[in-house]
């Protein structure tokens, strides 16, 4: 759940399991003159990114493991869902032009192991890390950036059920369930993003993802 806009210090919105970065967008410019031209080098990752994920992503092994959680399923579900959730968003912005990065919640890396220990692994917070996007962007393209981490999640979930098996269908439900709820319509959820960029295409998607659901219980 990345929102784009013009460069300048955003207040920043932590969500169940993502930190938005908020910026205001779509700012008219003067008749006859044109936008900044976007500053993006295609698609790519720095070292600071690579160990961020790869920090989020033993972190929340580790949350899980503390207390003995055996459903393998369900921390291969979180680890990739979540992480590959955030990468979506990255990859999608970077190859429309725009400068994009995942950043390290410190805040975040500290609540996932606190809320590990308060509740002995019974609620894991996992929020480890947020993508910042960069550039002035159209309905449009806000709407594609957002709707690539629920619809990669989809992606996953159906690769998971045809794996089979209960680790893997433990592993689908997870994804399908940050689907739907990354979908649901209201800010600062991808789901509002994408409603407001066009509805026929968030109606099929969020359909997508309930039947996956409804799948996945009646299997």
């Amino acid at each position: 759940m990345s929102t784009l806009g013009i460069k300048q210090h955003p207040r920043r919105i932590p969500t169940i399991e993502q930190k938005q970065v908020t910026r205001p967008v779509n700012v008219p410019f003067p008749r006859g003159t044109s936008p900044p031209r976007r500053r993006g080098s295609g698609i790519h990752f720095s070292s600071i990114e690579l160990i961020s994920i790869l920090v989020s992503m033993i972190t929340m092994a580790l949350a899980f493991h503390m207390f003995g959680v055996s459903d393998t399923g369900l921390i291969v579900g979180v680890m990739i869902g979540i992480t590959l959730h955030e990468i979506s968003h990255k990859v999608v912005a970077q190859a429309l032009g725009f400068e994009s990065r995942y950043k390290l919640w410190e805040i975040g890396i500290v609540l996932i192991l606190a809320f590990a220990i308060i509740t002995r692994g019974k609620f894991i917070f996992a929020a480890p890390g947020f993508v910042v996007t960069e550039g002035i962007a159209s309905v449009r393209e806000r709407g594609i950036i957002s709707l690539a981490a629920p619809f990669s999640n989809m992606v996953l979930a159906a690769l998971f059920f045809l794996f089979g098996g209960t680790l893997w269908i433990s592993a689908a439900y997870v994804n399908t369930l940050l689907a739907v709820f990354n979908l649901i319509p209201i800010e600062p959820l991808d789901g509002a993003t994408v409603i407001k960029w066009n509805q026929s295409v968030w109606s099929l998607c969020f359909l997508s993802s309930l039947i996956l659901g409804a799948v996945y219980i009646f299997m």
